[in-house]
């Protein structure tokens, strides 16, 4: 820990004259909440680079653990206490996290960057993480306080309840959901007779399902559970200890241990009047899990925040989400600005039955089940107009969950395949569920991008996602605001840009006149040299120029053919990438996530020293080609590595035979630079396959339900589970032998057009038989 010593401190105060409180202590990265969404923000802080300072607040006093195994192991055997936490101890000296436990904050004043701690500290930060979690929903009966009455949240509440099942006989849970039931089946496991109290009229009402409801109550009724429903507490009874629960219908229960699990309440009080907005108590963040305050975070069960997967806002209470929150968080707190679009998991253990629930089936218009929930074989899928929203499963095999993750993610329709997901043979791996588009930079050589696109449209292939740089910024821009219909606003856009060069016999360089005059007049839709009017006139000299041309007609060109209000809502997701001048750091534009602009497009594909920065948001940026051409990258960032149709155009040849003048020489150094590299993850496939295999023949050497157990958690899952195949085509500008090194800004219609066709009868060739095979098309109506 950081502390002033105690003469520091007296210094302090004699400096403010006495009177005033003591500068706080500065912390870089502060997190209140010591929970898992905390230690995983810090474990990613520090894996992603961040230097400064972390500081982690915990109202309790054991460092951060995991809370499901509470309600199972934690109840059963105290000896499972080492194998909840997150980490051992050594862990965050090693990485130099700091703890402080036993500390509750009071108060937030992010006016001032600090918060306030009940003994009366101020800790000051430069980031905030709140990841406070949530408090058991309190019973508000008679008798509630009575010795016996607990709820369980905290691992001093699970101890609590072990101690005191192990002096009772007699047990009543109130609340049937997910909790409740793993809560009451762990104590009929200790030999104790159990009563569920559940206020509503079935068992497990998330699931959505009637039918897996009563499955569930005839399983535990089956060990010996005593299942009440429609009914709740009315009051309980005893002189100093619970001997008695009556219900509002008049039912008097006999226990001696009365475990409440009626729901949480989000930890939220200290944020009152902080200016922090709250919904219904939880803290409302945006799809960065940014709050309403500057350099304020929040994450897991804490939080309400805007899941696109489903369109809507939510609140997830699950240790899934807490960990994918946590760790996108800590990632956006160093400027990473990544969405949160996961596919929540939820993993409930009753007695010996263990199964996932993914995604939100509460809006499920239909539901299809595959194999048999009595052979513990058992999925079911559920669909809201062919595309699918959830999925329960139980002993399944783990591809398959892993791959209807994807399918719920990317809203995948099922139409064509849906009668078929009754058979559980049958295999999801083979569809597709995006299709991408990834667009490579290359000034004039963009045109070539324009041709591909017609022949796609013609075969009604249309990308889902579209991830350009620089010129492919352009493009992709405008497909995604003319989403299925991009050929006319493409080819006109290019038709603007077209330049009106001489027209010279052949043989006489008319290539090169051509570019001579664009060097030297521009192009008047895209860029004007600096020694033209109105530059000349100004004051400013050469030798302070930071670049030779400006862009600015071209942010009116995009204007013209991109209607950048409606980008977020477009079907078609559009990523661009960008280099921050000050920092040298390669950054994404999402519309998805940002409110884009001309400038955001015009930032992609501002290269130096031709073009100048392009400031967005008050930073200044570069083309994004100076660092990586190749936005296959940003798009498996941004989108996940499985279950795509990809589509790439590679502008720059590459190979090439040796040049023979300066020129070509230029020209092959751009090539070697720009030319699309698609990282090769064949070697980093293997290495994964190889710790597969380890660890299912590690799993032979264990209890058959142990194993069995292990592959439903949902970190087995995400880890082990191998998503569909990713299928790459590219459509290769083969363009002609010794071109010149002009060719990238060769603007003149003569060019542009020969691109344009170029692109177009690649594309066409590989759809209709090159090597990549038959090409699948989108059979569904025009939108």
């Amino acid at each position: 820990m950081v502390e002033l010593e105690p003469n520091q401190a007296a210094t302090d105060s004699a400096a403010t004259g006495g009177n005033a409180r003591p500068q706080p202590r500065h912390i870089d990265f502060l997190l209140v909440g010591g929970g898992v969404a905390s230690a995983v923000a810090a474990e990613t802080l520090r894996s992603e680079g961040a230097a400064g300072s972390i500081l982690i607040l915990s109202q309790e006093d054991v460092p951060p653990y995991h809370r499901p195994p509470l309600s199972k192991q934690m109840l059963l055997d105290a000896g499972n206490e080492r194998q909840i936490f997150v980490n051992p101890e050594s862990f965050y000296r090693d990485k130099a996290i700091d703890l402080q436990l036993n500390t509750r904050v009071t108060s937030v004043d992010p006016g001032n960057h600090a918060v306030t701690t009940a003994t009366g500290e101020r800790i000051g930060y430069g980031r905030l993480l709140i990841a406070t979690g949530a408090t058991a929903r309190p019973l508000l009966v008679p008798g509630a306080d009575l010795a016996g009455v607990h709820t369980l949240r905290q691992k001093a509440d699970a101890e609590m309840v072990r101690r005191a099942a192990a002096q009772a006989r007699r047990a009543v849970v109130l609340g049937g959901s997910f909790l409740g039931m793993e809560i009451a089946m762990s104590l009929v496991e200790r030999g104790l007779e159990v009563t569920i109290i559940e206020f509503g009229a079935r068992l497990l009402p998330h699931l959505e399902s009637d039918d897996l409801s009563a499955h569930f109550r005839r399983h535990v009724e089956s060990r010996g559970v005593s299942v009440v429903l429609n009914d709740t507490a009315a009051a309980l009874r005893g002189q100093d200890h619970v001997q008695e629960l009556e219900t509002t219908s008049g039912r008097r229960i006999p226990c001696e241990l009365v475990v409440i699990s009626i729901g949480i309440v989000p930890a939220t009080e200290f944020l009152r009047g902080s200016g922090i907005a709250l919904e219904e108590g939880r803290v409302v963040v945006d799809a960065l899990l940014r709050t309403s305050a500057p350099d304020v975070f929040a994450a897991g069960d804490v939080t309400t925040f805007y899941d696109p997967v489903f369109a809507r806002q939510r609140h997830i209470e699950h240790w899934d989400n807490a960990v994918k929150q946590g760790r996108l968080a800590a990632r956006n707190m160093v400027g990473r600005r990544l969405p949160y679009d996961e596919v929540s998991y939820f993993f409930c253990e009753i007695g010996d039955i263990g199964f996932n629930m993914l995604g939100w089936p509460a809006e499920a218009e239909e539901r299809i089940s595959r194999g048999e929930i009595e052979t513990r074989s058992f999925a079911l899928f559920y669909l809201k107009g062919d595309v699918p929203r959830a999925l329960f499963s139980i002993g399944r095999p783990v591809d398959e969950t892993r791959l209807a993750e994807g399918l719920i993610r990317h809203r995948a329709n099922l139409r064509a395949i849906k009668d078929r997901l009754c058979d559980p043979a049958f295999p999801l791996d083979h569809l597709p569920t995006q299709t991408a588009l990834v667009l490579q930079g290359g000034g004039a050589l963009g045109a070539f991008e324009c041709g591909v696109v017609k022949a796609l449209e013609e075969e009604r292939i249309f990308p889902d996602i579209v991830a350009g740089v620089s010129i492919g910024a352009f493009n992709g821009a405008i497909i995604a605001s003319n989403p299925r219909h991009a050929t006319p606003a493409l080819e006109a856009f290019w038709a603007d840009l077209a330049v009106a060069t001489a027209d010279l016999p052949l043989g006489c360089g008319e290539g090169m006149a051509a570019a001579w005059q664009i060097l030297t007049f521009g192009v008047p839709r895209f860029f004007r040299p600096r020694w033209m009017p109105p530059f000349c006139f100004r004051t400013e000299f050469p030798m302070h120029w930071t670049s030779y041309y400006d862009t600015a007609p071209v942010k009116e060109l995009l204007a013209k053919y991109v209607d950048f209000a409606a980008l977020k809502t477009s079907p078609v997701r559009l990523l661009l990438s960008a280099v921050n001048v000050t920092t040298a750091e390669l950054e994404v534009f999402d519309s998805y996530v940002d409110d884009l602009t001309p400038e955001h497009v015009l930032a992609s594909g501002s290269l130096p020293p031709g073009f100048p920065w392009t400031v967005v948001d008050g930073k200044a940026y570069w083309d994004g080609g100076i660092v990586s051409n190749s936005p296959l990258d940003l798009l498996i960032d941004r989108c996940g590595p499985d279950g795509k149709r990809v589509f790439i155009v590679d502008l720059f040849s590459g190979t090439s035979p040796l040049p023979t003048n300066m020129m070509e020489v230029l020209l092959r150094r751009d090539e070697i630079v720009y030319s699309e590299r698609i990282r090769s993850d064949l070697h980093h496939r293997e290495t994964i396959s190889a710790y597969r295999r380890l660890i299912d023949h590690i799993l032979t050497h264990c209890d058959p339900a142990e194993i069995a157990r292990i592959k439903h958690l949902p970190a087995y899952i995400q880890l082990m589970g191998d998503g569909a195949a990713t299928n790459i085509t590219r459509f290769m500008r083969q363009g002609q032998d010794r071109e010149p090194a002009s060719l990238d800004y060769d603007f003149s219609y003569k060019a542009i057009r020969s691109h344009q066709t170029e692109g177009y009868a690649v594309a066409r060739k590989v759809i209709h038989g090159g090597s990549t095979g038959p090409i699948s098309r989108d059979t569904s109506p025009p939108s």
